[in-house]
């Protein structure tokens, strides 16, 4: 009996060594492969436990370990499970690299001021607020479609995605009267010296001189005719009476500083429905193409959009911001739309919406209803195990854990914040009994930015 014991030394197994990458396939469960470590930290991918470290500039450099074909990021899920709190806190970890830049159109709040407001003023900085049915703009601030910061020819690609967006789709003989009072009205402006408004370009379409087509002269009636549909679009947007007065007719704003590093547009007192919302993004996206991005810098710059449906919904927007987002890499620009649903898009019908979509080579999924996660996974093509991962809320994609599809991997992520990100990204705390009292949380200190936006 006792000839069949052994010591210690004579039953000890040699070590066997191996590369991380043989150790990921022998252990698959617990061998999560990584990306590049440079970049902020979400949280932890949760089988593995390793740090999960993201920055869309980082992994679009060749040299990366995984290669993005673009910085562009589409975030999903229901509400309550993470999404705001994710963006919240990728912007305030990324704020520490100074060559980010940040703009955020907030389009979720309560009392009448946005989800981003309290991180805004922290940070020192003021949303900049746009109110609905504000003729004398004394609420809130003023946006021009036709500043000079966008280009003549972009003005009049954004003044027609504004008519369609409120008449429908404009004629060739519309656009054709659109575009002479679009002219007449800026040479009005340059000989008062001054920016050419909306206004400008109403009276132009209802009074105009003659024109030609070509070698063919179009009479003033004949002007007048054609630019009808146009003129009572531009009504609606000039008339003090009407409600969507106040937020594009007149110069812009001052006060507005696109030279801040965190840029945050307060959208919660404009209407979910109806032409407002829509209207403004089709005015902000090329806005901010020609006043915000500079050519020639080195910030590395990053547009989310909450809400998103209301740009990929209406096609004379999608177009526009098509545009943004696919020379996207030529800017320096990292474009977050943000959705509750996929299934409420009718793709096959607006194929630049589409388009964007496809544009996103990072996708962050939260949990969702049966019927919108298979809509999601056939569209994204995830793989079995995520498609039943995002229909199960209470454990696997419970609050705070979401699929993350990077490039060629999935990961299933757990999200991680401080004590202070917590206080800044609660959204639940009117819903919730026996909130903490923020002065007692152990909490780190914030950095004020230097710089701020005022409205």
């Amino acid at each position: 009996m006792l000839e069949m014991l052994r010591r210690q030394t004579q039953t000890r197994r040699r070590a066997m060594r191996s590369t991380t990458n043989h150790a990921c396939g022998l252990y698959p469960a617990v061998g999560a492969a990584s990306m590049d470590p440079r970049g902020v930290i979400i949280g932890r991918e949760a089988y593995s436990g390793k740090a999960y470290i993201y920055d869309p500039f980082v992994l679009y450099n060749p040299k990366a370990r995984v290669r993005l074909a673009s910085g562009h990021a589409l975030i999903l899920g229901k509400s309550g499970f993470g999404k705001s709190a994710l963006e919240k806190t990728y912007v305030l970890r990324q704020l520490r690299f100074r060559d980010r830049s940040f703009c955020v159109l907030d389009a979720q709040g309560e009392d009448g001021a946005g989800e981003w407001d309290s991180i805004a003023r922290q940070l020192g900085i003021t949303p900049i607020r746009l109110v609905y049915g504000d003729a004398d703009g004394t609420q809130g601030v003023r946006i021009n479609p036709l500043d000079n910061r966008i280009p003549a020819e972009h003005q009049f690609k954004v003044l027609v995605s504004m008519m369609e967006i409120i008449a429908g789709t404009l004629s060739s003989q519309t656009k054709f009267a659109l575009a002479e009072a679009h002219k007449a009205a800026a040479v009005i402006a340059r000989s008062e010296q001054r920016v050419v408004i909306l206004s400008d370009v109403l009276n132009a379409l209802t009074g105009p001189e003659s024109a030609l087509l070509g070698q063919q002269p179009v009479t003033p009636a004949e002007l007048v005719e054609w630019g009808q549909p146009a003129a009572l679009a531009l009504d609606e947007l000039c008339n003090p009476n009407r409600d969507l007065s106040g937020l594009f007719d007149g110069p812009t704003s001052e006060g507005i500083d696109l030279d801040a590093r965190l840029i945050v547009f307060d959208l919660t007192r404009l209407p979910r429905e109806g032409e407002a919302m829509p209207l403004l993004m089709a005015v902000l996206g090329p806005w901010l193409r020609f006043g915000w991005i500079k050519s020639g810098d080195s910030i590395k710059r990053t547009l989310i959009v909450e809400e998103a449906w209301h740009i990929l919904s209406h096609r004379p927007v999608a177009r526009l911001f098509e545009e943004l987002v696919r020379y996207g890499r030529r800017l320096g620009l990292s474009f977050w739309a943000v959705l509750h649903h996929l299934g409420d898009l009718l793709l096959e019908e607006a194929p630049e919406a589409a388009a964007i979509l496809k544009l996103t080579a990072t996708r962050v999924l939260y949990h969702m209803d049966r019927d919108e996660a298979e809509i999601t996974a056939n569209y994204l093509g995830l793989p079995d195990w995520a498609r039943y991962a995002l229909v199960d809320g209470s454990n696997v994609c419970a609050p705070g854990r979401g699929i993350w599809q990077v490039g060629s991997r999935i990961n299933l992520v757990e999200h991680i914040r401080t004590a202070t990100e917590i206080r800044l990204t609660d959204t639940n705390r009117r819903m919730t009994e026996g909130a903490t009292d923020d002065s007692a949380m152990n909490s780190a200190p914030m950095m004020r930015l230097q710089k701020g936006a005022a409205a």
